[in-house]
């Protein structure tokens, strides 16, 4: 830089000269150490974890949200950065304290300074104006850290009162039966999804991800009682089983005969049918016979229906010529007395009066 140059009021020459002077007595020297220390302490770089997402504040605002890794930054107080872990599930309780130290998952504890808090949270009123002891419990996680740092003081607390409110409107619009047997996992996805519509209207950053039913019961001054009432609706159903077991073995039976006594009819039916079919087939074929020749077809017809009556009983014909009724005596044995068959006398001299058989005449 040449000499002549004037630099505020100043040549090169006495800047020169100046620095040479402030190095020499080490205030340079601590002023260099001290740009470095500020450098070093304010941090100009920094580290998201895997599981966490970082928010930087330029004086106090946010200015971007950036992902895992190494990440540069001004050194503070120019910028500071957050880093809240977005993937850890977080647990709310209503209706009894959490899980303390030691104790497994899904374990409510008390002690006696939150008994009477617990249990005032727990009561809650049905839609059939009944009073249930519910234990309910949240997990969640933060979904929007921005907002989950920035919208509300106590995220927390504002997600245990907007489920508190929800799960007393959900319980309310239910009779006592519902939270008890087998409604449970309806009331639990109603409180999920209004809950979650809370918590995204209030700008809590937060997401939902069970709402657990953890114990139902009535209060112990009415649970004998309830026990009662469960114990007859336990009966009731049982008989309702038994009775629909009865009538599901009654009504094939039922049916089974039923079918039998129809096809019985229909058999009967069928054989009545095909027998009348058969007499007209036999009164129409012996119709043609007849009017071929009536008059042997006549003779015919009054043979068989002689031979027909006169089989079923014990009948004697006797000659007009016999001299006297002495003979009646041995009729069972006319060869004693010397009189042949008349009937056998009969078919020698007509033949055409004999009977007819075999369909023939």
């Amino acid at each position: 830089m040449p000499d002549n140059v004037i630099i505020l009021g100043k040549s090169a020459e006495d800047w020169r000269r100046d620095l040479n002077r402030t190095l020499r007595s080490g205030l340079g020297i601590a002023a260099i150490l001290l740009v470095l220390f500020l450098a070093i302490a304010g941090r100009p770089f920094y580290t998201v974890g895997s599981m966490e997402q970082g928010v930087v504040l330029r004086f106090g605002k946010h200015v971007r949200t950036t992902p895992p890794g190494l990440h540069p930054k001004f050194p503070w107080p120019i910028e500071t950065v957050l880093t809240p872990d977005v993937q850890r599930i977080r647990r709310i309780t209503i209706g009894f304290r959490g899980v303390e130290e030691g104790a497994y998952p899904g374990q409510s504890t008390w002690n006696r300074r939150d008994e009477s808090d617990g249990m005032n949270e727990s009561l809650m009123l049905t839609g059939d104006l009944n009073i249930l002891m519910v234990q309910l419990s949240i997990q969640y996680r933060i979904k929007d850290p921005v907002a989950y740092l920035f919208n509300a003081n106590e995220p927390e607390e504002a997600l245990k009162s907007l489920c508190e409110s929800t799960l007393r409107r959900v319980v309310g619009d239910y009779g006592v039966d519902a939270p008890l047997t087998g409604g449970k996992a309806a009331i639990e996805d109603e409180i999920q999804i209004e809950a979650q519509e809370l918590a995204d209207h209030y700008g809590l950053g937060l997401s939902i991800t069970l709402a657990n039913l953890q114990d139902v019961q009535a209060p112990p001054e009415v649970q004998p009682a309830f026990k009662g009432v469960v114990t007859a609706k336990e009966n009731k159903q049982k008989y309702i089983n038994e009775s629909l077991g009865y009538q599901n073995g009654e009504i094939p039976r039922a049916e089974g005969m039923a079918a039998g006594v129809i096809n019985q009819a229909s058999a009967y039916a069928r054989e009545r049918v095909l027998k009348a079919q058969g007499e007209v087939s036999r009164f129409s074929a012996l119709l043609a016979e007849y009017r071929k020749a009536p008059e042997v077809t006549q003779n015919r017809l009054y043979l068989e229906t002689l031979e027909e009556v006169l089989g079923k009983v014990e009948a004697t014909v006797i000659d007009k010529n016999t001299p006297s009724l002495l003979p009646l005596l041995h009729l069972n044995n006319p060869e004693s007395l010397g009189i042949s068959n008349p009937v056998e006398e009969s078919l020698e001299t007509n033949p055409n009066d004999a009977p007819y058989r075999g369909g023939q005449p």
